[in-house]
């Protein structure tokens, strides 16, 4: 059922799944109720990688998502990333809307230097007497997990950290402070799964130094706790969930691997394995690779990649063909490649935000949905895939509970509070 496969080569590769090959049926009709019936019926007896559900994306909106177990049914953004949203937070999905800033304190800086996602947070989350007297401003959001934000600060031309507890609506303070003020696009973190540790790529700032490097922080004392200079400038990375905070996986991270997967032990920076052969047609990651996440379960890493360039008037316009995506997914344990998904979308795949063309993840962890074009209609679809199921046992169970209950009932269920933390994939250490 493959478009394609990767022809002979000495170690075995992904096969390649074009998303034109499997219009099979008249999916969008459905109702909810049809489609979770569906859903269910095919996803005992497919194989991985088969084409589940397909819809349009106002009947993914209207129902369709949530009956196939989606919590996040939104798949797209107007937002421009690095000055709407960042690829860690979409003003979309979390739902901010515009501050209408008309305390004294804000009539100083003009509203113009502001992205919408910056006024939210310094007008909400910032103490007043921070931005009014110390001169900090909001430039973004760096990265989050949980209900845990750390953002991008400048004061006086310079670059500062700073976390934010959504649950308290505290302040919790600064860290990281940086003698220069970066841009957006030149920083990228990473907060741990256990929410203890912040992992950030920044530029080197010291002299005599070029490029970038890794600071790995603990956000209880805002200390430094290791520090380690990258080869590549695009590296990109991410924790795996499965450990508490030492284990990420991390792009282009070994000289002269600039085509490559690795995954590392956190703080010592010490590499358990590497895949030195990620794309099968650049011998670089720059500029196609567009971000890197892990499976709910940690099984499987995913890496996307998109046609680079700015395609933005293009894409208003509908006059070009939609750009190329691929999906490639790794073995979370070795980062070997496993398959590669390759669709079509009308965005840009530089200034576009990334909820437009990433793949978003079931409750259950072992289905996967991407929103696509087709080369014949500028009709936005859905299709969802099934992923494998890997791990053990345990985790086997886990997949069948979640088909069986929906997500709202699981904190209900009459089981010990730690089975229920792993049915919503929540290591032990939390």
């Amino acid at each position: 059922m493959f478009k394609s496969a990767f022809g002979h080569r000495r170690r075995k590769r992904a096969c390649r799944m074009g998303t034109e090959e499997s219009r099979n049926g008249n999916y969008g009709l459905m109702c909810a109720s049809a489609v979770m019936a569906n859903m269910n019926k095919q996803v005992q007896s497919a194989r991985p990688w088969s084409l589940l559900h397909q819809c349009s994306l106002e009947q993914w909106k209207k129902g369709h998502g949530v009956a196939a177990a989606f919590s996040e049914t939104t798949m797209t953004c107007n937002g421009v990333v690095f000055k709407d949203c960042s690829p860690s937070f979409c003003i979309n999905r979390q739902g901010l809307l515009n501050v209408n800033k008309t305390e004294p304190f804000f009539s100083f800086r003009r509203k113009s230097k502001f992205t919408m996602m910056a006024e939210h947070f310094e007008y909400n989350h910032i103490p007043a007497h921070l931005s009014s007297i110390q001169n900090f401003h909001v430039n973004s959001v760096l990265c989050c997990q949980g209900q845990t934000v750390v953002l991008h600060l400048v004061r006086n031309l310079m670059t500062q950290f700073g976390i934010i507890d959504l649950k308290a609506n505290k302040f919790l303070g600064i860290f990281g402070n940086q003698r220069v003020e970066f841009i957006n696009e030149a920083l990228r973190g990473e907060i741990s799964p256990d929410g203890s540790l912040c992992l950030i790529k920044l530029p080197t700032t010291r002299v005599g130094s070029t490029g970038f490097v890794f600071q790995l922080y603990k956000l209880s004392t805002k200390e430094l706790m290791s520090e380690i200079s990258l080869p590549y400038n695009h590296t990109l990375f991410v924790f795996d969930p499965r450990f508490c905070t030492s284990r990420i996986a991390a792009t282009s991270f070994l000289e002269a691997e600039d085509n490559s997967l690795s995954l590392i032990g956190v703080p010592s920076w010490e590499v358990v394995t590497t895949n030195s052969r990620v794309d099968d047609f650049n011998s670089s990651l720059n500029p196609n690779l567009k971000d890197l996440k892990y499976s709910r379960d940690g099984h499987l890493i995913f890496a996307i990649m998109m046609t680079s360039g700015c395609h933005c008037k293009e894409k208003k316009a509908r006059k070009c063909h939609p750009l190329d995506v691929s999906v490639y997914v790794f073995d979370g344990d070795s980062a070997q490649t496993l398959h590669c998904i390759q669709y079509h979308r009308y965005a840009c795949g530089q200034h576009s935000c990334l909820v437009n063309y990433m793949p978003v993840l079931s409750e259950c962890g072992s289905r996967m949905a991407i929103v696509l074009n087709d080369l014949e209609t500028p009709i936005d679809h859905v299709q969802i895939y099934k992923l494998p199921i890997r791990g053990n046992l345990q985790n086997r169970c886990r997949v069948r509970i979640l088909h069986t209950f929906p997500p709202e009932s699981i904190p209900h269920l009459p089981l010990p509070g730690k089975l229920i933390r792993y049915l919503g994939f929540q290591p032990d250490y939390l």
